[in-house]
This record gives structure tokens, sequence and C-alpha cells, in this order.
């Protein structure tokens, strides 16, 4: 039945609310302590981290978006399951680690009216669900992500034409692609602690963001002066943000570790397709009607998102099930003394603690650790670059080939081949370098750094090929973009996986303070990359002074993986955040 397979879904809960079904709870006694196996729970888990004064570790975990294509922390230990036989006995061990231990101390009698899973076989915990169950969900956050990601850079065919009806210069009109991604780099700061609260969880955060973008899709389609297209676009950039934070946290929530690298590699190359594949869809309304029918594309593609979602997303997050089935019980009986771990914990949470993880930490950790400072900067560079290209794009496509929008649309497909290659490579390292550390006892967290030494010499070469082979072939440039990604896919990450396993109880904090950085940079450089083209350029090289300038500076930072491969674990013993 549809109430039952798809319990907890926005469409379930809704009905419920209106009192047109009921779902049930299935709630059974907890295990007495002598029958758990005194593994501690993540509610647990999530205490300790509360009174060392960070956020619990699943919302550390969640801070790993995969726009980038960051790997959870879990994934990283999980190459050690990397030879155990059976994905199905991997996902009963997990659960079992989930079931909360009702006296932690003690071997007294469990609180009747403490609500937890009814083992490690509970069927409503998201390890225990169906492989088809889980397949169907990992898509849906794929084209959740595809679709809001895509925001920042459809947009991009029609600058000329909203210059043109506005009366404004390319700056004001590149605004409109800064603030989006400004906005969608603050958001997650955050959504992705919010999304950790019992109470709330992540389908609801999907939703709602989800439906208030489809709606400022209309705003942007239906406005009539620049200043209020930049501000709808900066809080578009906002709301679209929640997939792109918790995105990883939420395959996480249901897949095997052992199977999440593989996973969230696959939804890393969706998200960086997402955005070189825009600027096709959007030149093709432009041509076809205007500029303001992009917009209205945008919000038929979330409109049908979000029906999709509201009718098969359930929610993931353990603690948020739980609380549903909390609130279910108490519904029935009339008893409020129902209750989860989670709940009391989220109930201690003071605002100031929230503040501080969101506001203070990230940068005290930025100005306080050289590794974390030294990695924000590198990622960041390459983030900027990457938007870079939609500057340089028209100058070299349309100057120098007279290519039509639709042709400089396909002209971006050449991110798509590298996000392939980049893709296999990274298989490929997991598989026949980091499985068999594992293995053998041998892996450090500088391990992972050996990734981005390996393909740190394809970036500056990307850079140096485009700006000064551009006008060479047509065909040029697009290869440039094959070496591009395969360094920045990679290098995010190996850098997040780094990071992760150096800083487990700040992870938090540490992919906040770069998604930070990543969101200021990726704002600012397409605001003066057409002035940098054109002052360092010339009419046979238009870019190749502009991408060299950036090139140089990515062969300094190349070093930064050599530098902490040798000297990562002497800093890492004098840090007061590092684990």
């Amino acid at each position: 039945m549809y109430t039952d397979t798809y319990r907890n879904t926005f469409v379930v809960d809704a009905l419920e609310r209106l009192r047109l079904v009921k779902v049930a709870h299935n709630y059974s006694p907890q295990p007495s302590q002598q029958e758990s196996d005194k593994l501690p729970s993540d509610s647990q888990k999530s205490q300790l981290d509360l009174e060392n004064g960070e956020l619990p570790f699943d919302s550390q975990k969640s801070q790993l978006d995969l726009e980038n294509g960051e790997l959870p922390f879990d994934s990283q230990k999980s190459q050690l399951d990397l030879e155990k036989a059976g994905s199905d006995r991997a996902s009963q061990e997990l659960a079992r680690q989930d079931v909360s231990v009702s006296a932690a101390a003690s071997s007294e009698a469990p609180d009747p009216f403490l609500v937890d899973w009814n083992g490690p076989n509970d069927p409503e915990h998201p390890l225990n669900w169906s492989k088809g169950k889980k397949g169907f969900v990992v898509l849906q956050i794929m084209i959740l992500t595809c679709v809001t990601y895509m925001g920042a850079s459809i947009y991009t065919p029609g600058q000329e034409y909203i210059q043109q009806e506005f009366g404004v210069g390319h700056v004001v009109g590149t605004l409109n692609l800064s603030m989006y991604v400004l906005g969608y780099g603050l958001g997650p700061m955050i959504f992705s602690p919010l999304s950790e609260v019992a109470s709330v969880g992540r389908q609801n955060i999907y939703m709602i963001t989800l439906f208030f973008f489809m709606i400022f899709q209309v705003g942007a389609a239906t406005v009539h002066n620049i200043g209020g297209l930049i501000v709808i676009r900066f809080i578009s950039g906002v709301l679209c943000s929640p997939p792109l934070a918790t995105g990883a946290g939420s395959m996480g929530d249901f897949i095997q570790p052992q199977l999440v690298p593989i996973f969230i590699g696959l939804w890393a190359v969706g998200a960086v397709a997402a955005p070189v594949m825009a600027p096709l869809l959007g030149a093709a309304m432009t041509v076809a009607e205007d500029w303001r029918f992009i917009f209205w594309l945008l919000m038929w593609l979330a409109a049908a998102t979000f029906i999709l979602l509201a009718l098969f997303f359930p929610e993931t997050q353990h603690n948020n099930i739980l609380h549903r089935r909390a609130a279910r019980i108490r519904a029935e009986t009339g008893d409020s003394r129902y209750y989860t771990k989670q709940q009391r914990i989220d109930a201690e949470i003071h605002i100031k603690d929230f503040v501080v993880d969101i506001l203070y930490r990230p940068f005290a950790i930025i100005i306080q650790e050289p590794i974390v400072l030294a990695f924000d900067a590198y990622i960041a560079l390459c983030y900027g670059a990457f938007y870079l290209f939609f500057e340089a794009f028209p100058i070299v496509f349309v100057g120098i080939y007279n290519f039509t929008l639709v042709e400089v649309g396909l002209a971006y497909l050449g991110f798509c081949v590298g996000c392939v290659i980049a893709y296999i490579v990274l298989l490929i390292f997991l598989a026949k370098v980091i499985a068999p550390k594992f293995q053998n006892n041998t892996f450090v967290p500088e391990s992972f750094l050996l990734l981005a030494m390996g393909v740190c010499w394809s970036l500056p070469l990307s850079l140096f090929l485009f700006g000064w082979g551009a006008g060479t072939h047509w065909i040029v440039p697009i290869i440039a973009q094959i070496f591009f990604v395969l360094c920045v896919f990679n290098l995010f990450q190996a850098t997040f996986a780094y990071l992760a396993i150096c800083y487990p109880r700040y992870m938090a904090s540490v992919f906040a303070g770069n998604g930070f950085m990543r969101a200021v940079f990726a704002c600012a450089f397409p605001l003066f990359g057409q002035a940098m083209y054109n002052n360092l350029g010339s009419e046979k090289y238009p870019v190749g002074w502009g991408s060299s300038l950036i090139g140089f500076f990515c062969i300094a930072l190349a070093a930064i993986p050599f530098v902490f491969y040798k000297y990562g674990p002497q800093l890492r013993g004098k840090s007061s955040y590092a684990n």
C-alpha cells in the first residue's frame, strides 16, 4: 500500500495531518541491556559532541556538499569494509549500531517511554530499505540537485538581452550569476545543521525550499527592474542550497558505507554536469522565445521535481524518523511521555551555541589552522576559475569562431566528458590505493593527498591550453575542459576526505568555512573576468594572459598537497582542533 511503502513522504504527511489516512507507528518494546550489542547509539555520540561544544557528528557529515563531490567521513572509514562479504550483512551491522542502548551505564530495564528502533532489522531503518527503494531515492536526490544547481548558469545565455532591456552594463548583468552562487554558498551554513534537528529532518527542508525556489522563478520571469532580478537570484541561490549541502548526508543515511564513495562520486558527476548543461537549455529558450522563458523553464522543471519528491521522497534522517514514530505514538495513546533521545538532546541546545557553530568557529579554524587555510584557498581558486569560464566562453567561441548561442551551449559539454573520466580515475584510486592501505594497516590521512598530487598538473595545463590554444581550433578549448575537470573533481574528493579525517570533531565548521570561501571566490571572479581578459588579451590571444594568470596561481598552489603530505602529521599533532 502506498502509505506504508512511502511513509514519511510529503504527501503522506499531509494526508496524515488532515486525518485522511492513519499511518501505523510500528513500535515494539526495546530489548534489554543484556540483549543489546552494547554499542553506543548515534544519539549518545551526539551527546558527547554537544558536551564538547560541537554539533552532532551526523550534522558534521552532512556538510560534505556534492556540488563538490565530497566524501562523507564514514565513507573514508568504510574502506576497511571493502572486502567484507555481503552488503546486506553490512546494513544490519550499521542498523544495529543505530539501535539505542536504553540504559547506557546500567543493566536496568529499558525506559518504556523511550522510542527507538525495533532492533537492527527494523524495516523502517533507512539502511534496511530494499535496493529498489534505495536506488529510487538516490535518483530523486540527483534530480533535485541537478535542477536547482543548473539555476546558476542557465541564466548566462540571456544576459546580453537582460542588459539591453534594463539598460545596464556587463558587471551589473553578471551580478545575477554572482549573487546566485553566493546564495548557495551561504545557505548551507544554516540549512546543514538545521537538517540534523530531530523535529526538522531533511525532507521538510528539501520540500519547503524547493517550493519557494519554484515560486521565485515566476518572479524572475516577470520582474521589470534589474534590482529586483538580482535580489530574486540571490534568494533563489539560498533556496537551492539544501541538496548541495546535505545531499551527501542523505545518501549516507541509507547506503552501506562501503558503497557510499561510489554513489557520492556518481552524484558529484551529476552536480558538476548540471551547471555545464544548463547554458544549452538557456540558449534554446532564449533563441526560441526570449530570456524570460529561461526562468519559466526552470520553474516547470522545479515543479515537476516537487511533485515527484512530494509523492515518493521519504525522510532519510534517522533521528527524524524516530521523532515521527514518537509523535504517532503520542497521538494514538494520548500519552505525552513518549520521547526520543535526540529530542531531549536538541531541547538542550542553546541558540548561542548554534550561532557560534555557524558564525564564529568556521572562521576561527581558518585563521588558526594552516592546513585548512591552504586547502580552502586552493579549492576556492579552482571554484572561481570554473565560473570564470562562463565569462571566457563567449569571448572565445563567439568572438573567434562566431558560434551561435546554442552552439556555445554545446561547447560546455567538454566538462561532462571530463566528469566521466575523472570519476573513473577516482574509482581506480579508491580500489587500488586506499583499499589496500586499509587492509595492511598503512593508511594515514595523508594517503588521500596522493590523488591530489597525481592530478595537480592537469589544472594549470588546462588553463594554458585554453588560453593559448583557443585560436588554433575550436576543439582545443573543449579538450582543455577535460583536463580542468580531471584535476578539480579529484582535488575536491581528496581534499574533503583529508580534512574530514583530520578534523572529525569540527567537520561541520571546517566545511562551512570552506563553503564560504568558495562562494566568495565564485561570486567575485565572474565580476572582473571580462575586464581582465580585455585588458590582458590581444586580438590573436584574447584570453591567453588572463587564463595564464590564473594558471600561474594554480602552479603555486599545486605544491600544497606535496607540502602537507610530508609535514601534515606534525601540524596535526600541534593542532588544537585536529584529532
